[in-house]
């Protein structure tokens, strides 16, 4: 007994050591932000600045040589770059006129220990709340979401008052649209109805996706407890986010098998080919680019003055400024390809990654139905080539997974010197697997249900569909074996497999859920709310990165760190994207895909031939009646 006693009081005054030398080691740091109150200094008529200074030493110092020995951790910040707010009229009052000179010796005095000098890198400044004229992009864009908003008055009065209905004015009514987005088609094709958890699926993955953003955008913001990050990012539990990157190709797969099994049905009515690829084309750059260019021109125009802040220059508007300068990009689905170092609304990227892939895939899946050609044995090889060449690539460039460059720093400047991310994570060819892989799967099924073949008939995959969650989880916390495995190989062959790993994974799920493999997650992804809540993913997934940076990005002091402060940012992030997402949806979105449903539905209706009874000649008639004799 007295033995177990000595052990514990050893673990414990262990543990008050390890702590005690943190904190500190934490004192011993400048710190790493700092804000004064901005509110005040400018209603004061006083100078507002923020910036980044590099701290250098002016002699040989051993608070610096601590800073560095603290800093080359890469799962630490680098405390060599400090962040500042300060109200320099009151706190460092001078006749200087050169505002960064004023700024960096205001540092110098009252940030730093003697023997540093912090040297300016970035900064912005403001001396009062003014309200600038209005440019000719952001009157441009004001024009465009007023024509978009009388579109709709119109259809919506036309729907509501006239007699004789237009098509075509339908597409933008309100309550039309409002009714297909609420509508359930449990009655319809059974084909159709099998893939109503799929809709749950997309669901689940976006919050995942705004859970990982949210976690992201604490990086960027001034915190009162830095450390308090830096511990939470390697705790067990955050493999999730560090290690579960991989879940978005769960989309990919999505799109791409949605792409080729509604093309497979298509083609058993009629004969498809490479002719029909502008088509397909049409209908996918219709469905993306309304409700894309509508919240990236937002992002470029007037997302600067929803709000203001001493972080509201560092947070938002230079990322505003970054959604300007790459406009035309966005445009042509070309922003992860043209400075793909610099982020506009980080998650468009899978939009031209999915732009790129789709005309891959739809013309793939259009040559493979000229042809003739056996898909399934073509696509398997096409899939495995793909993980190879992407092994390939990351030996030789050097490239790693998400899980080895998920760092402090790294993240705090969404990883713009880290060509692993924006040379593979964010490029075609890092997601090329999946969208094979989504092909193939639809091949698959339609074969699968072509011949009636009960795939869910064996226990063994029937079981293996029930513990994919669980595969899932083992697979991310596995990240916390392997990140210690650093050489070249290991990481080339852990980024080859990774992405193709998960895509298996997804594939495999929805599999099951569109062969009606009941259990208890296939019963909530099909409820109906998430059956409108995942027709507004498009939208929520356009929305959600602006709307969390308008949150947080207008706050006034430090932000403290802490698991409770990071759920309830989540869930307000969750909770107003979603609430915007219902006009973006229903004014944008919806109104173009009705328009050009209703286009198609006129070209095939008049390219249908039209059969004429027409009375048979005499002549005619005569050759039959002797044909019937000669058989008599």
């Amino acid at each position: 007994m007295a033995t177990s006693r000595r052990i514990l009081s050893l673990c414990v005054l262990s543990a008050t050591v390890v702590a005690a030398k943190k904190e500190i080691t934490e004192l011993s740091l400048p710190r790493l932000f700092h804000l004064d109150d901005y509110d005040r200094c400018l209603a004061a008529g006083g100078l507002y600045c923020t910036g980044t200074f590099k701290l250098t030493q002016r002699q040989s110092s051993s608070a610096y040589n601590h800073i560095q020995e603290y800093s080359s951790d890469p799962r630490h910040f680098n405390r060599t770059l400090i962040h500042r707010g300060y109200c320099i009229s009151a706190r460092c009052p001078s006749s200087e006129p050169n505002t960064t000179l004023r700024f960096e010796r205001c540092v110098d005095q009252h940030a730093l220990v003697p023997g540093l000098k912090a040297s300016i890198l970035s900064h912005t400044c403001s001396s009062q709340k003014e309200s600038k004229d209005v440019d000719t992009a952001e009157l441009a864009y004001l024009c465009v979401i007023g024509l978009l908003v009388a579109l709709n008055v119109v259809g919506t009065l036309y729907d509501v008052i006239a007699d004789t209905k237009n098509p075509y004015i339908l597409a933008w009514s309100l309550r039309c649209n409002w009714n297909r987005l609420t509508t359930t088609f449990e009655d319809g094709d059974s084909r159709l109805t099998s893939l109503t958890p799929i809709q749950g699926l997309r669901v689940l993955l976006l919050v995942l996706v705004m859970m990982t953003h949210t976690s992201e955008i604490q990086h960027k913001l001034y915190l009162y407890n830095p450390t308090r990050l830096e511990q939470l990012l390697q705790h067990p539990a955050a493999m999730l986010i560090r290690n579960g990157s991989a879940l978005v190709m769960g989309f990919v797969v999505i799109s791409n098998f949605l792409l080729a099994y509604s093309l497979l049905l298509i083609s058993k009515t009629r004969k498809l080919s490479l002719a029909h690829l502008p088509m397909c084309l049409l209908h996918r750059l219709v469905r993306l680019a309304p409700v894309h260019l509508v919240v990236v021109g937002f992002a470029a125009t007037w997302w600067r003055r929803v709000g203001d802040g001493p972080q509201w220059q560092s947070v938002v508007a230079a990322e505003s400024d970054v959604c300007r300068r790459k406009f035309l990009s966005h445009v042509f689905f070309l922003q992860n390809l043209v400075n793909p170092d610099e982020h506009c609304l980080l998650q468009t990227w899978f939009l031209a990654v999915d732009m790129q892939l789709y005309i891959m895939a739809a013309a793939l899946t259009l040559w493979l139905q000229q042809t003739g050609r056996r898909a399934v044995p073509l696509l398997t090889a096409l899939f495995f080539g793909s993980c190879l060449l992407n092994v390939f690539l990351a030996y030789v460039n050097d490239w790693k997974s998400l899980l080895y460059i998920m760092l402090p720093e790294n993240v705090r400047n969404t990883f713009r010197t880290e060509p692993s991310f924006y040379r593979f994570y964010v490029a075609p060819w890092g997601s090329l697997p999946a969208c094979l892989l989504g092909l193939w799967l639809a091949h698959v099924h339609y074969n699968i249900q072509e011949s009636g073949y009960k795939f869910f008939d064996y226990k063994i995959l029937r079981w293996t569909f029930h513990l994919i969650i669980p595969i899932h989880v083992a697979c991310i916390k596995s990240g916390s074996y392997i990140e210690d495995s650093t050489s070249r190989l290991t990481t080339a062959l852990y980024l080859g497999v990774e992405r193709p790993l998960f895509a298996i994974l997804a594939a495999f799920y929805v599999l099951g859920f569109v062969n009606n493999v009941d259990n208890f997650i296939r019963r909530i992804m099909s409820i109906r709310f998430l059956q409108v809540a995942g027709r507004l993913s498009l939208s929520a997934l356009m929305l959600h990165w602006c709307v969390n940076l308008i949150l947080v990005g207008s706050r006034r002091t430090l932000s403290e760190v802490s698991v409770a402060n990071i759920a309830s940012d989540l869930i307000s992030t969750i909770w107003w994207t979603y609430v915007i997402a219902v006009p973006l949806s229903l004014l944008v979105e919806a109104p173009f895909q009705k328009t050009l449903n209703t286009f198609i539905s006129s070209l095939q209706a008049s390219q249908t031939p039209t059969i004429r009874h027409q009375k048979p000649s005499p002549k005619n008639t005569r050759r039959r009646k002797s044909s019937l004799k000669k058989r008599r």
